[in-house]
């Protein structure tokens, strides 16, 4: 159900702005893949960040959410970012093997790479709320316990993806958010802010999130984090 990507920074006080995409489908063509809670989602992560004074967010739910959409939205936001700036892009929907669906269709990873890739900012991050997403990783271990498919071995980006290649990522219709959204929202707030200095760092992050899903969903869901990135890479600042 959710995706997001991150660049290695130098410093939290380096961090000038953060220039979002959040993205969110509950609500599929017909009936069959309707999902409940990936709108909320998507709404709940543009409002974290709308609370930051650093940050410039587009929201796309449902059927604004069609794979023409979502990738206007990554050119333009991302475009706007200087190299002290991060990027991040946020998805809560179904997934498969190496891509996205949206509202009319599938969004690969390597199109979200090449425009993240294109953009001057320094940090650049893809967190993912969907089934099986770690079905981005393969053989090569790396930060975590995971691993990094051959295509992105060599970009400089954290993944934060919400459950193992052979997981589905758990919705209960009595939350407001999928578990790993909900955990995810919370470390962003401060949660994860294990040493209280107000920046919520990629380690802080994993084990606040990873913590409490793998506790709600009683050991059944485990996201997962790996990329190129310092342990202290901020993800969001709040001072």
């Amino acid at each position: 159900m959710l995706l997001v990507l991150v660049l290695s920074v130098g410093s939290a006080s380096a961090q000038k702005k953060i220039y979002i995409v959040s993205a969110g489908i509950a609500d599929y063509p017909g009936t069959n893949m309707d999902l409940t809670l990936c709108a909320n989602d998507a709404v709940t992560i543009k409002g974290v960040f709308a609370k930051n004074k650093r940050s410039n967010t587009i929201l796309l739910t449902n059927s604004q959410a069609t794979r023409a959409a979502i990738l206007a939205a990554l050119q333009q936001q991302f475009a706007k970012a200087t190299k002290n700036d991060a990027i991040l892009f946020f998805f809560s929907g179904h997934g498969s093997p190496g891509n996205l669906v949206c509202y009319d269709g599938e969004l690969d990873y390597h199109s979200i790479k090449n425009i993240m890739a294109k953009s001057k900012a320094r940090s650049k991050m893809i967190f993912a709320d969907a089934c099986f997403s770690g079905k981005m990783r393969n053989e090569q271990r790396t930060q975590y316990n995971t691993s990094v498919p051959e295509n992105l071995r060599n970009t400089k980006v954290m993944f934060f993806l919400s459950s193992r290649s052979d997981e589905t990522s758990i919705e209960r219709r009595d939350m407001k958010n999928g578990f790993f959204t909900a955990y995810l929202q919370r470390g962003l707030r401060g949660g994860a802010d294990t040493n209280k200095d107000r920046v919520v760092t990629a380690l802080e992050l994993f084990i606040f999130v990873s913590k409490g899903v793998k506790n709600i969903s009683e050991d059944r869901q485990h996201p997962v984090m790996w990329g190129k990135f310092d342990n202290n890479m901020p993800v969001i600042t709040w001072k």
